[in-house]
């Protein structure tokens, strides 16, 4: 049997989601425009679609700030979560005396802690860089120390035996051994900030998705909530996808040093 090419896997395997997709649409219209439910409950695609082209240039904005929240939150979560891994680590007392605590703080509710925030910091941008740091921040943490604690221990007796001290010992054997588990936590943790960000502008905003969000339920403006979600999920599939891009490459690379190392040794 000839194999397809790629183009052609990735176009047969989109094809089935895509006609479910299209005939869900199709009854959705249907439904709305015979009157099947009412339409300030469910309005018409055509509806929702048109109210999208109208507001591309308010929601663009807001998007871009619910945008900046979920980056930057984020980013703070991986630079915090990856270091405090790698001290945890190293660092047998900070893990007796830190990781506790951290559990503790992570099943408290952070829907709960969103008031107290906003008490705290205010209404400004800062609560929601917080709030998404805080959902975002325990997966990539606990996935770091997963990585760098699954190494097998002849390669590490081997770089310690060729004088490698903690740093090399790190840098060529923890982190790419870490790097798969790393970038599966980074693609949980993306999504999670996006509902962090989201959250936070439910509890207390003046722009940014979530307030869309809650202006447009404050008067049932219900086709401006379907735009409103749909700004929402593009965004997190765009970040899920650029994080996926970048673990191909990295992967890629970690697959290669494997290889490498394995040949050296062996």
């Amino acid at each position: 049997m000839i194999k397809l090419p790629a183009i052609h896997r990735f176009l047969e395997n989109l094809a089935y989601p895509s006609v479910l997709f299209v005939l869900s649409v199709v009854f959705w219209e249907l439904g709305a425009r015979l009157g099947w439910f009412p339409s300030y409950l469910l309005p018409a695609p055509t509806v929702i679609f048109e109210r999208l082209i109208k507001t591309v240039g308010l929601l663009s904005h807001h998007a871009v700030v619910t945008s900046a929240e979920i980056l930057l939150g984020f980013a703070i979560a991986v630079m915090v979560g990856v270091l405090l891994a790698v001290v945890i680590v190293f660092v047998r007392a900070v893990d007796r005396a830190i990781y506790p605590w951290l559990v503790f703080v992570q099943v408290i509710p952070k829907v709960a802690l969103g008031p107290l925030l906003v008490v705290w910091l205010g209404f400004g941008f800062l609560p929601k860089v917080l709030m998404a740091f805080l959902l975002a921040f325990f997966p990539v943490m606990i996935s770091a120390m997963i990585g760098f604690r699954s190494i097998e221990k002849d390669a590490l007796f081997l770089l310690r035996s060729m004088g490698a001290g903690q740093f090399k010992t790190l840098l060529y054997l923890r982190l790419p051994t870490a790097l798969p588990v790393i970038f599966g936590s980074l693609k949980v943790a993306i999504t999670l900030a996006t509902v962090g960000a989201i959250v936070g502008e439910f509890i207390g905003a003046n722009e940014g998705l979530g307030y869309v969000l809650v202006t447009a339920n404050g008067v049932l403006d219900t086709a401006l909530i379907f735009v409103a979600l749909t700004w929402i999920s593009a965004l997190a599939l765009l970040f899920y996808g650029a994080i996926a891009l970048l673990e191909r490459s990295f992967v890629r690379w970690h697959v290669s040093h494997r290889i490498l190392t394995e040949l050296s040794t062996g």
